[in-house]
Protein backbone atom coordinates (compact mmCIF):
# COMPACT_ATOMS: atom_id res chain seq x y z
CA UNK A 1 0.00 0.00 0.00
CA UNK A 2 3.11 2.24 0.65
CA UNK A 3 4.58 1.84 -2.92
CA UNK A 4 1.16 2.92 -4.14
CA UNK A 5 0.51 6.13 -1.97
CA UNK A 6 4.22 6.81 -3.52
CA UNK A 7 3.31 6.12 -7.21
CA UNK A 8 0.09 7.94 -7.22
CA UNK A 9 1.85 10.94 -5.65
CA UNK A 10 4.69 10.82 -8.12
CA UNK A 11 1.81 9.87 -11.40
CA UNK A 12 0.58 13.79 -11.36
CA UNK A 13 4.04 15.82 -10.10
CA UNK A 14 2.59 19.48 -10.67
CA UNK A 15 -0.55 18.73 -8.55
CA UNK A 16 1.58 16.85 -5.99
CA UNK A 17 3.53 20.35 -6.34
CA UNK A 18 0.81 22.93 -5.90
CA UNK A 19 -0.77 20.78 -3.15
CA UNK A 20 2.42 20.66 -1.16
CA UNK A 21 3.10 24.70 -1.95
CA UNK A 22 -0.54 24.98 -0.64
CA UNK A 23 0.41 23.38 2.68
CA UNK A 24 3.39 25.27 2.85
CA UNK A 25 1.81 28.55 2.66
CA UNK A 26 -0.76 28.11 5.09
CA UNK A 27 2.29 27.35 7.55
CA UNK A 28 4.41 30.30 6.56
CA UNK A 29 1.13 32.62 7.16
CA UNK A 30 1.51 30.83 10.50
CA UNK A 31 5.32 30.94 11.74
CA UNK A 32 5.90 34.29 10.21
CA UNK A 33 2.82 36.01 11.67
CA UNK A 34 3.08 35.36 14.50
CA UNK A 35 7.21 35.62 14.45
CA UNK A 36 6.59 38.93 13.52
CA UNK A 37 3.77 40.10 15.92
CA UNK A 38 5.83 38.48 18.99
CA UNK A 39 8.92 40.19 18.10
CA UNK A 40 6.93 43.10 17.52
CA UNK A 41 5.83 42.64 21.22
CA UNK A 42 8.52 41.96 23.02
CA UNK A 43 11.15 44.36 21.45
CA UNK A 44 8.31 47.16 22.12
CA UNK A 45 8.21 45.58 26.35
CA UNK A 46 12.19 45.27 26.70
CA UNK A 47 12.25 49.32 25.22
CA UNK A 48 9.64 50.26 27.57
CA UNK A 49 11.08 48.28 30.51
CA UNK A 50 14.70 49.95 29.41
CA UNK A 51 13.39 53.71 30.01
CA UNK A 52 14.66 53.36 33.89
CA UNK A 53 12.22 54.26 35.75
CA UNK A 54 10.79 51.37 38.51
CA UNK A 55 6.66 52.25 38.20
CA UNK A 56 4.21 53.18 35.13
CA UNK A 57 1.33 55.03 36.00
CA UNK A 58 -1.79 55.61 33.59
CA UNK A 59 -5.61 56.40 34.01
CA UNK A 60 -7.32 53.58 35.40
CA UNK A 61 -9.80 51.91 32.71
CA UNK A 62 -7.98 53.60 29.59
CA UNK A 63 -8.50 51.28 26.70
CA UNK A 64 -5.72 51.16 24.13
CA UNK A 65 -4.01 48.88 21.95
CA UNK A 66 -1.28 48.19 24.61
CA UNK A 67 -0.22 48.94 27.90
CA UNK A 68 1.88 51.82 27.08
CA UNK A 69 -0.04 53.65 23.84
CA UNK A 70 -2.22 55.95 25.76
CA UNK A 71 -4.11 58.74 25.38
CA UNK A 72 -3.09 62.07 26.90
CA UNK A 73 -5.87 62.56 29.44
CA UNK A 74 -3.83 62.53 32.89
CA UNK A 75 -3.35 66.09 34.62
CA UNK A 76 0.53 66.81 34.36
CA UNK A 77 0.16 68.66 37.77
CA UNK A 78 -0.17 65.10 39.25
CA UNK A 79 3.40 64.72 38.80
CA UNK A 80 4.27 67.74 41.48
CA UNK A 81 1.99 65.86 43.93
CA UNK A 82 3.11 62.41 43.13
CA UNK A 83 7.17 63.72 43.86
CA UNK A 84 5.78 64.48 47.77
CA UNK A 85 5.30 60.61 48.13
CA UNK A 86 8.01 59.09 50.44
CA UNK A 87 10.18 56.92 48.48
CA UNK A 88 10.01 58.89 45.22
CA UNK A 89 13.14 59.55 43.71
CA UNK A 90 11.89 61.42 40.46
CA UNK A 91 8.87 61.86 38.08
CA UNK A 92 7.88 62.86 34.88
CA UNK A 93 4.96 62.89 32.44
CA UNK A 94 4.91 61.40 29.01
CA UNK A 95 2.29 62.36 26.34
CA UNK A 96 1.78 59.84 23.44
CA UNK A 97 0.83 59.98 19.45
CA UNK A 98 0.06 56.81 17.97
CA UNK A 99 -0.37 56.64 14.02
CA UNK A 100 -1.40 54.50 11.81
CA UNK A 101 0.54 55.06 9.45
CA UNK A 102 4.35 54.98 9.06
CA UNK A 103 6.92 56.50 6.85
CA UNK A 104 6.04 54.38 4.29
CA UNK A 105 2.75 54.74 4.50
CA UNK A 106 2.16 51.26 6.29
CA UNK A 107 2.22 49.78 10.07
CA UNK A 108 1.81 51.92 13.14
CA UNK A 109 4.63 54.66 14.50
CA UNK A 110 4.34 55.85 17.83
CA UNK A 111 6.20 59.18 19.03
CA UNK A 112 6.74 59.94 22.73
CA UNK A 113 6.15 63.69 24.02
CA UNK A 114 9.05 64.35 26.75
CA UNK A 115 9.78 67.24 28.75
CA UNK A 116 13.15 66.35 28.67
CA UNK A 117 14.97 67.66 31.43
CA UNK A 118 12.74 65.58 33.97
CA UNK A 119 12.60 62.61 31.58
CA UNK A 120 16.80 62.22 32.28
CA UNK A 121 16.26 62.13 35.97
CA UNK A 122 14.26 58.82 35.75
CA UNK A 123 15.22 57.13 32.66
CA UNK A 124 18.80 55.78 31.02
CA UNK A 125 18.60 58.18 27.83
CA UNK A 126 21.16 60.41 26.86
CA UNK A 127 22.44 61.87 24.25
CA UNK A 128 25.03 60.46 22.08
CA UNK A 129 24.89 62.60 19.08
CA UNK A 130 23.58 66.63 18.35
CA UNK A 131 21.99 68.13 21.09
CA UNK A 132 19.05 67.86 23.56
CA UNK A 133 15.53 68.32 23.26
CA UNK A 134 14.09 72.01 24.03
CA UNK A 135 11.04 72.77 26.42
CA UNK A 136 9.09 73.75 22.87
CA UNK A 137 9.31 73.67 18.93
CA UNK A 138 8.97 71.17 16.28
CA UNK A 139 11.90 69.14 17.03
CA UNK A 140 12.95 65.38 17.96
CA UNK A 141 15.35 62.99 18.85
CA UNK A 142 15.77 59.85 17.83
CA UNK A 143 17.10 56.34 19.04
CA UNK A 144 20.61 55.18 17.29
CA UNK A 145 18.63 52.06 16.22
CA UNK A 146 15.65 54.68 14.61
CA UNK A 147 19.02 56.33 12.31
CA UNK A 148 20.49 53.29 11.46
CA UNK A 149 17.41 51.47 10.22
CA UNK A 150 15.80 53.96 8.64
CA UNK A 151 19.16 56.03 7.58
CA UNK A 152 17.50 59.28 9.77
CA UNK A 153 20.32 61.68 10.06
CA UNK A 154 20.64 64.98 12.01
CA UNK A 155 18.82 68.19 9.87
CA UNK A 156 16.33 65.77 8.48
CA UNK A 157 12.53 65.93 8.87
CA UNK A 158 9.81 63.91 10.75
CA UNK A 159 5.77 64.58 9.50
CA UNK A 160 3.55 63.89 12.31
CA UNK A 161 0.41 65.62 13.32
CA UNK A 162 0.68 67.93 10.16
CA UNK A 163 3.98 68.79 11.17
CA UNK A 164 7.63 68.86 10.05
CA UNK A 165 9.55 67.69 13.05
CA UNK A 166 13.50 68.80 12.57
CA UNK A 167 16.00 66.01 14.03
CA UNK A 168 18.44 67.89 16.23
CA UNK A 169 19.88 65.09 18.36
CA UNK A 170 20.20 61.19 18.20
CA UNK A 171 19.83 59.46 21.89
CA UNK A 172 20.94 56.16 23.40
CA UNK A 173 19.60 53.63 25.08
CA UNK A 174 16.97 52.33 23.33
CA UNK A 175 13.97 53.32 25.37
CA UNK A 176 10.30 54.16 24.61
CA UNK A 177 9.08 55.18 21.54
CA UNK A 178 12.05 55.46 18.92
CA UNK A 179 10.84 59.37 18.64
CA UNK A 180 10.93 62.11 21.01
CA UNK A 181 9.66 65.10 20.73
CA UNK A 182 9.35 68.10 23.31
CA UNK A 183 5.77 67.29 25.53
CA UNK A 184 4.73 70.86 24.76
CA UNK A 185 4.60 70.60 21.27
CA UNK A 186 3.02 66.84 21.85
CA UNK A 187 0.34 68.20 24.08
CA UNK A 188 -0.53 71.69 21.41
CA UNK A 189 -0.85 68.82 18.38
CA UNK A 190 -2.96 66.90 20.57
CA UNK A 191 -5.00 70.05 21.49
CA UNK A 192 -4.09 68.30 25.16
CA UNK A 193 -2.87 71.43 27.16
CA UNK A 194 -1.34 70.65 30.84
CA UNK A 195 -1.93 66.46 30.07
CA UNK A 196 -0.14 63.77 29.37
CA UNK A 197 -0.46 60.15 28.67
CA UNK A 198 1.45 57.90 31.69
CA UNK A 199 3.48 59.38 34.89
CA UNK A 200 6.91 57.23 34.95
CA UNK A 201 8.03 57.16 38.55
CA UNK A 202 11.82 56.41 39.85
CA UNK A 203 12.07 55.18 43.06
CA UNK A 204 15.01 56.05 45.52
CA UNK A 205 15.49 52.38 46.31
CA UNK A 206 14.38 49.79 43.62
CA UNK A 207 13.69 47.18 46.35
CA UNK A 208 10.82 49.31 47.65
CA UNK A 209 8.88 49.79 44.35
CA UNK A 210 5.73 47.28 45.54
CA UNK A 211 5.90 49.17 48.84
CA UNK A 212 5.76 52.63 46.52
CA UNK A 213 3.21 51.74 44.58
CA UNK A 214 0.83 51.10 47.25
CA UNK A 215 1.82 54.19 48.99
CA UNK A 216 0.67 56.05 45.29
CA UNK A 217 -2.39 54.07 45.19
CA UNK A 218 -3.64 55.01 48.40
CA UNK A 219 -3.00 58.44 48.07
CA UNK A 220 -4.78 58.52 44.59
CA UNK A 221 -7.09 55.55 45.30
CA UNK A 222 -8.54 54.33 42.17
CA UNK A 223 -6.94 56.81 40.36
CA UNK A 224 -3.98 54.67 38.26
CA UNK A 225 -3.13 51.37 36.43
CA UNK A 226 -0.02 50.69 38.19
CA UNK A 227 2.31 48.66 36.14
CA UNK A 228 6.05 47.77 36.67
CA UNK A 229 8.36 48.53 33.93
CA UNK A 230 10.39 44.92 34.65
CA UNK A 231 6.80 43.34 34.00
CA UNK A 232 6.32 45.16 30.30
CA UNK A 233 8.51 42.46 28.56
CA UNK A 234 6.37 39.28 29.61
CA UNK A 235 3.15 41.66 29.35
CA UNK A 236 3.94 42.50 25.50
CA UNK A 237 5.17 38.65 24.88
CA UNK A 238 1.61 37.20 26.38
CA UNK A 239 -0.05 39.65 23.72
CA UNK A 240 -3.01 42.15 23.79
CA UNK A 241 -6.90 40.86 23.34
CA UNK A 242 -6.68 42.91 20.00
CA UNK A 243 -3.65 41.40 18.79
CA UNK A 244 -4.75 37.67 19.99
CA UNK A 245 -7.65 38.03 17.85
CA UNK A 246 -6.02 39.12 14.81
CA UNK A 247 -3.72 35.88 15.29
CA UNK A 248 -6.48 33.79 15.58
CA UNK A 249 -8.14 34.54 12.66
CA UNK A 250 -4.31 34.20 10.35
CA UNK A 251 -4.36 30.70 12.01
CA UNK A 252 -7.89 29.56 11.10
CA UNK A 253 -7.23 30.97 7.29
CA UNK A 254 -4.08 28.84 7.32
CA UNK A 255 -5.84 26.16 7.92
CA UNK A 256 -8.65 26.95 5.86
CA UNK A 257 -6.29 27.06 3.11
CA UNK A 258 -4.62 23.82 3.94
CA UNK A 259 -7.58 21.82 4.00
CA UNK A 260 -9.38 23.51 1.03
CA UNK A 261 -6.38 22.76 -0.92
CA UNK A 262 -6.11 19.08 0.25
CA UNK A 263 -9.85 18.70 -0.46
CA UNK A 264 -9.20 19.24 -4.03
CA UNK A 265 -6.31 17.44 -4.16
CA UNK A 266 -7.52 14.51 -3.44
CA UNK A 267 -11.06 14.77 -4.41
CA UNK A 268 -9.67 14.80 -8.03
CA UNK A 269 -7.86 12.32 -7.16
CA UNK A 270 -10.37 9.75 -6.27
CA UNK A 271 -12.15 10.38 -9.46
CA UNK A 272 -9.12 9.52 -11.19
CA UNK A 273 -9.01 6.51 -9.67
CA UNK A 274 -12.07 4.95 -9.64
CA UNK A 275 -11.48 1.68 -11.85
CA UNK A 276 -8.39 1.57 -9.47
CA UNK A 277 -10.98 1.70 -6.54
CA UNK A 278 -12.84 -0.87 -7.57
CA UNK A 279 -9.68 -3.32 -8.39
CA UNK A 280 -8.79 -2.77 -4.72
CA UNK A 281 -12.11 -4.01 -3.73
CA UNK A 282 -12.31 -7.08 -5.99
CA UNK A 283 -8.78 -7.90 -4.85
CA UNK A 284 -10.51 -7.87 -0.97
CA UNK A 285 -9.59 -4.30 0.48
CA UNK A 286 -11.60 -3.39 3.16
CA UNK A 287 -13.56 -0.04 3.23
CA UNK A 288 -11.00 1.18 5.64
CA UNK A 289 -8.01 -0.03 4.27
CA UNK A 290 -9.11 2.30 1.22
CA UNK A 291 -9.81 5.13 3.16
CA UNK A 292 -6.35 4.88 4.79
CA UNK A 293 -4.51 5.05 1.57
CA UNK A 294 -6.03 8.56 0.68
CA UNK A 295 -5.06 9.80 4.35
CA UNK A 296 -2.07 8.60 4.11
CA UNK A 297 -1.34 10.74 0.43
CA UNK A 298 -3.03 13.75 2.09
CA UNK A 299 -0.62 13.10 5.40
CA UNK A 300 2.54 12.66 2.98
CA UNK A 301 1.46 16.15 1.09
CA UNK A 302 1.13 18.16 4.61
CA UNK A 303 4.52 16.53 5.66
CA UNK A 304 6.16 18.10 2.85
CA UNK A 305 4.27 21.43 2.85
CA UNK A 306 4.81 21.44 6.65
CA UNK A 307 8.75 20.77 5.65
CA UNK A 308 9.38 23.12 3.01
CA UNK A 309 6.97 26.33 4.94
CA UNK A 310 9.54 25.86 8.04
CA UNK A 311 12.64 25.92 5.70
CA UNK A 312 11.40 29.14 4.06
CA UNK A 313 10.07 30.36 6.67
CA UNK A 314 13.32 29.56 8.71
CA UNK A 315 14.90 31.57 5.29
CA UNK A 316 12.87 34.87 5.17
CA UNK A 317 13.36 35.06 9.18
CA UNK A 318 17.52 35.23 8.76
CA UNK A 319 16.59 37.58 5.98
CA UNK A 320 14.51 39.69 7.63
CA UNK A 321 16.26 39.33 10.66
CA UNK A 322 19.60 41.07 9.14
CA UNK A 323 17.52 44.06 8.28
CA UNK A 324 16.92 44.79 12.02
CA UNK A 325 13.47 43.32 12.26
CA UNK A 326 13.03 41.01 15.32
CA UNK A 327 10.87 38.22 14.49
CA UNK A 328 10.01 35.55 17.44
CA UNK A 329 9.76 31.70 16.71
CA UNK A 330 9.09 29.99 19.57
CA UNK A 331 8.83 25.96 19.74
CA UNK A 332 4.88 26.10 20.54
CA UNK A 333 4.09 28.12 17.75
CA UNK A 334 5.95 25.82 15.57
CA UNK A 335 4.55 22.68 16.96
CA UNK A 336 1.10 24.66 16.49
CA UNK A 337 1.64 24.98 12.98
CA UNK A 338 2.98 22.09 12.35
CA UNK A 339 0.27 20.19 14.12
CA UNK A 340 -2.29 22.34 12.17
CA UNK A 341 -0.83 21.33 8.71
CA UNK A 342 -0.84 17.78 9.55
CA UNK A 343 -4.52 17.80 10.92
CA UNK A 344 -5.70 20.13 7.95
CA UNK A 345 -4.33 17.50 5.70
CA UNK A 346 -6.02 14.54 7.51
CA UNK A 347 -9.35 16.40 7.85
CA UNK A 348 -9.15 17.92 4.00
CA UNK A 349 -9.01 13.79 2.82
CA UNK A 350 -11.69 12.63 4.90
CA UNK A 351 -14.30 13.11 2.83
CA UNK A 352 -12.83 11.86 -0.68
CA UNK A 353 -11.13 9.09 1.33
CA UNK A 354 -14.76 8.66 2.84
CA UNK A 355 -16.13 8.89 -0.63
CA UNK A 356 -13.70 6.23 -2.19
CA UNK A 357 -14.20 3.52 0.80
CA UNK A 358 -18.23 3.49 -0.32
CA UNK A 359 -17.76 2.83 -4.20
CA UNK A 360 -19.99 -0.30 -5.40
CA UNK A 361 -17.00 -2.06 -7.04
CA UNK A 362 -19.01 -3.18 -9.79
CA UNK A 363 -19.84 0.35 -10.87
CA UNK A 364 -16.51 1.13 -10.23
CA UNK A 365 -14.75 -1.39 -12.26
CA UNK A 366 -16.67 -0.56 -15.02
CA UNK A 367 -16.41 3.26 -14.21
CA UNK A 368 -14.79 4.90 -17.66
Amino acid sequence: MNNLVVSNLKHHPGRTAASVIGVAVGVILVVLTVGMVRGMLRDRGERDANIGAEIMLSEQGQNSISPTSLSATLPISLVEEIKKIDGVAAVTGVAQNMELKGDTGLGIRQIDGVDFSSYITVSKVRIVQGEALPEKGDVAIVDESEGTKKNRKLGDFIESMDRKFKIIGVYSPEAGARIKIPLATMQEGLNAQDKCSMILVKCQTPDEQEAIAKRIDAAFPGKFRILFTRDLPELFASGFSGFNVFLNLVAALAAFISILVILLTMYTSVTERTRQIGILKALGASKAAIAWVFEKEALMISGLGVALGLGVSLAVRALLVSKGLKIEMEPKYIIAAILAGLLSGLIGALYPALRAASQDPVDALSYE
